[in-house]
């Protein structure tokens, strides 16, 4: 019995290894075809794509490992039942729950690992990309600062700055701004600053004026100022200069501030508790993922057509499952009260596995092996 779970544990890991290797890389492919594009136009070089790329690998595995643990389940069992190496475990008078006990324990090391990932290595990767988008937007920023040019750092901005002091006061500054559907905004100013802030650099307008034309009703308004601030980062690289958010904290420095900020505003404690459950719960969706894999795939009849019904079937499970998970996660979302929605994904399918697994071993006694 140690034999045969220690050589259904090592094909479960050589083909996760596998499946894992080929989703990352073509997830891997797809958005570093479009990050390539924005920071090669920004003027960014191979370095900085490389750096960018490496940190949010971490997130990639944790997205793509339990699609890859619940794809290596389903090869490694169908290939155990074509090569008829099932059949002689369930002569030698295993149950099913006897021949998951190896599948518990690659589910549990995908939990594992799926957790390390999610509360540590994910934040500190996302946390590390964060400063460095926050560093980018600057330096596309100081490239503004440029005398009695018109640039163009989107195909929706445009600046003119006509003087720059020796104090580094700004003269003569313009800005328009056409990102907004629908709309088309002009800010102009007799002198400016440019100043950095915790969200990246603000510009700060003084003694000017707003033009915000309507497109859709043709219609202009003109606003005069003494002073009004932009957040010039987030209108030349949107996105980078977002302030840091839970997402950004390991689940122990989250636990921290909990216990250490009673006076916390309600929604951010609120991001924080969400952002912890939910890191809890993934972990316990793959184990769940990997199990209705195996209970599908083992229990199937047989059948000369193949195996592509079970196969079928297990997927149409797995994609109702994460449909589950994507409304729990809205559900939950929009009511602070409702977080332990988020394991009704995981509880449904572990019922679903135990009702497949522990309630078919009547079928193995009574249905005849082929062959035998």
């Amino acid at each position: 019995m140690g034999r045969i779970n220690t050589y259904i544990l090592k094909q479960l890991l050589t083909m996760f290894g596998f499946f894992a290797l080929v989703l990352v890389l073509i997830y891997w492919i797809n958005r570093a075809v479009r990050l390539f594009d924005r920071l090669i136009a920004d003027g960014q070089s191979a370095l900085v794509f490389l750096e960018f790329t490496s940190l949010t690998l971490p997130w990639m595995i944790f997205a793509i490992a339990p699609i890859a643990g619940f794809a290596a389940v389903i090869y490694v069992v169908h290939r155990l039942v074509t090569d008829r190496e099932l059949v002689v475990i369930q002569t030698a008078g295993l149950s099913v729950a006897q021949i998951a006990k190896p599948v518990w324990g690659f589910a549990v090391s995908l939990a594992v690992l799926t957790l390390v990932l999610s509360s540590i290595l994910v934040p500190i990767s996302q946390a590390q990309l964060h400063q460095r988008q926050m560093e980018v937007a600057e330096n596309l920023t100081a490239r503004l600062l440029t005398e009695g040019k018109f640039l163009t750092p989107s195909d929706t901005i445009t600046f003119y700055l006509r003087h720059i002091t020796a104090e580094g006061q700004l003269e003569g500054v313009f800005l328009n701004d056409a990102s907004s559907p629908g709309k088309n905004i002009t800010y102009s100013a007799a002198k400016a600053f440019l100043v950095r802030s915790k969200v990246g650099p603000r510009l700060v307008l003084i003694d000017g004026v707003i033009q915000n034309l309507d497109l859709n009703s043709e219609k202009l308004a003109v606003t005069q100022f003494n002073d009004f601030v932009i957040n010039i980062g987030q209108i030349v690289s949107p996105g980078g200069t977002a302030p840091k958010g839970a997402e950004h904290f390991t689940s122990l420095e989250l636990i921290q501030k909990l216990m250490s900020a009673p006076d916390m505003t309600q929604s951010a404690r609120f991001d924080m508790l969400y952002t912890l459950h939910q890191r809890l719960a993934g972990p316990l969706l793959s184990i769940c993922l990997v199990l209705i894999g195996f209970a599908v795939m083992v229990t199937a009849r047989y059948s000369r057509f193949g195996h592509w019904r079970p196969i079928l079937m297990a997927v149409i499970y797995l994609i109702l499952i994460k449909f589950i998970e994507g409304l729990c996660l809205d559900y939950s979302r929009q009511n602070h009260a409702a977080l332990w929605v988020l394991y009704l994904p995981s509880l449904f399918g572990a019922v679903l596995s135990y009702s497949i697994i522990f309630k078919s071993d009547q079928i193995w006694v009574s249905q005849k092996v082929p062959g035998v």
